[in-house]
């Protein structure tokens, strides 16, 4: 009834989201401007695409996100078999958020409000949510966190009020080095209401010279998953790949970002 549904805001929005999910151990504080767009593919042939903007500001780091997710080539049909459906339309859902980053004497606290908007057919519904998280190093090599999102509320869709993916995640990371080669390792537990149990990932990143590897697994009480990718710094710009395999066998989600620091 739907379409996409509000279920849009747990796809990943870029590459790194892909392979290990979100991770509340993983933020920091950006000194420089930051322009960034992602563009991919998801389950059920659904495309997403996001284009941001950070840099510091007012003591910490401010942004603004948008994320568009389009499903394309529905079908609306009568309760008469045809062999023509009566329209063929889209559905589409939209995201724009404003954040901010600032380290506190308690850690790194992460907020960010957000407007959305969905549209199936010539039905719509919008609505606005806040994400809050904190980051807590407990030394060099150990960060702690947890984040809770989609905190908020929409329109009616039809005869309906769409539900938010409400999501806690609890999540730390561990710095370390072999041979020179800098390595994060990432765990993390997710509570969400749109899937049943908990959900557990496990991620690492290597990074050596220009290049960063990337592998990451996801086990829930259904779906089990596996993702790696391969990033490149060329300069002032960063590239990054990420490809996930599932066993829901919904299709094979890819994600491509492109970053660059501003001067």
């Amino acid at each position: 009834m739907f379409g996409i549904g509000t279920q849009f805001l747990a796809i990943p929005q870029n590459s790194m989201e892909l392979i290990i999910g979100i991770n509340p151990g993983l933020n920091n504080i950006t000194n420089k401007p930051i322009l960034s767009a992602s563009y991919g593919n998801w389950l059920a042939g659904i495309k997403i695409s996001s284009f941001g903007y950070n840099r510091n500001a007012f003591g910490g780091t401010a942004g603004f996100n948008v994320r568009y997710v389009a499903l394309n080539d529905l079908e609306l049909r009568s309760d008469r078999p045809t062999d023509e459906p009566l329209a063929v339309f889209g559905a589409t859902a939209v995201a724009i958020d404003g954040n901010y980053s600032r380290q506190t004497k308690i850690g790194l606290l992460n907020t960010k409000l957000y407007y959305i908007s969905m549209q199936m057919l010539n039905e719509t519904a919008s609505g606005f949510a806040m994400d809050i998280g904190l980051q807590h190093n407990m030394n060099d090599k150990i960060n702690l966190g947890f984040t809770l999102l989609n905190l908020g509320s929409m329109t009616e869709l039809y005869v309906e009020k769409p539900k938010l993916p409400f999501r806690v995640i609890a999540g730390s990371s561990y710095l370390f080095k072999i041979n020179n080669i800098d390595n994060s390792l990432f765990v993390a537990v997710e509570k969400s209401s749109i899937v049943e149990g908990i959900i557990f990932r496990v991620g690492e990143i290597t990074n050596w010279n220009k290049l960063q590897f990337l592998i990451g697994a996801q086990f829930s009480q259904e779906v089990a998953a596996i993702s790696g990718g391969i990033g490149i710094k060329l300069g002032a710009y960063d590239i990054k790949y990420g490809i996930q395999f599932g066993s829901q066998s919904l299709g094979i989600p890819q994600m491509l970002d492109v970053s660059v620091i501003l001067p």
